[in-house]
């Protein structure tokens, strides 16, 4: 098993809750030290633009709204006087100027500052919102928005379908989901399900892959690349372990 750090959030986490004590205890383990990080810039910035989008026209509208209302128009009931009309008169004035490149230079370079110096502070204005919410909220948030718009599984377990196995001695009564992606996790137990469920358990499938990494050593025949191996942390299963086997009652568990 490869090195484990501990979190509080519950993304692409080992959950243990453990029912024997005097109430439930909860515990989070992650495959990597990253693990639990989830991002949602995308999301906050498209909710930042639609608010910038909703406001300014409102603010616009405010304006529009308010002058039309303070305006007083005045009618002038006068008959309109046309005057005669004037001979045409055709004349061509010239203008003399000496070209100064310096200034045109000069003009052009403070016109691209201008234009640099608004793009910046449009993306400044549009993008560090959505940015901050992301650092500090996105960690709270994410496993919540992630199991909202995941398309949810039902699964439901009986007195049939517990499993008992002996394990180095120790007998092992339990039901499991033996995959699913870590998104969510709600379950419900009645009767006996309930009263003697002792460990609710949640562990990624124990293999490592293998991915490309750039590596820092010479180039030899051309490769830029070298195999490393990393722990899956893609791949889960849930148990759920009773101290004697239930026969009353259900569990049931919608999952993603």
């Amino acid at each position: 098993m490869s090195d484990t750090y501990t979190g509080k959030s519950p993304r692409n986490a080992r959950i243990k809750i453990d029912y024997t004590g005097e109430s439930p205890s909860v515990k989070f383990v992650y495959p990597r030290k990253d693990g639990y990080v989830g991002s949602m810039f995308t999301e906050f910035l498209f909710v930042w633009i639609f608010l910038l989008f909703f406001f300014t026209i409102i603010w616009s509208s405010g304006f529009t709204f308010g002058y039309d209302q303070g305006m007083d128009v005045e009618v002038d009931e006068r008959p309109l006087l046309i005057p005669e009309e004037e001979p045409l008169i055709e004349y061509v004035e010239y203008e003399w100027y000496i070209f100064d490149w310096e200034s045109t230079l000069l003009e052009r370079a403070l016109s691209t500052f201008k234009a640099l110096l608004g793009i910046v502070i449009l993306s400044l204005v549009v993008g560090f919102p959505p940015w901050i919410a992301n650092k500090f909220l996105s960690k709270k948030l994410f496993p919540k928005y992630m199991a909202w718009r995941a398309k949810k599984k039902y699964a439901r377990f009986t007195e049939k379908d517990i499993k008992v196995e002996l394990i180095n001695g120790k007998k092992l009564i339990y039901v499991e989901i033996p995959y699913f992606g870590n998104v969510i996790l709600n379950y419900k137990a009645t009767k006996n399900f309930s009263k003697y469920l002792d460990i609710m358990e949640i562990q990624e499938h124990n293999f490592k892959t293998f991915e490309a990494k750039k590596t820092k050593i010479k180039k030899k025949k051309g490769k830029k690349f070298r195999r490393v191996k990393k722990q899956n942390e893609w791949y889960w299963g849930a148990r759920f372990y009773f101290s004697k086997k239930p026969s009353t009652g259900e569990l049931k568990v919608i999952f993603k």
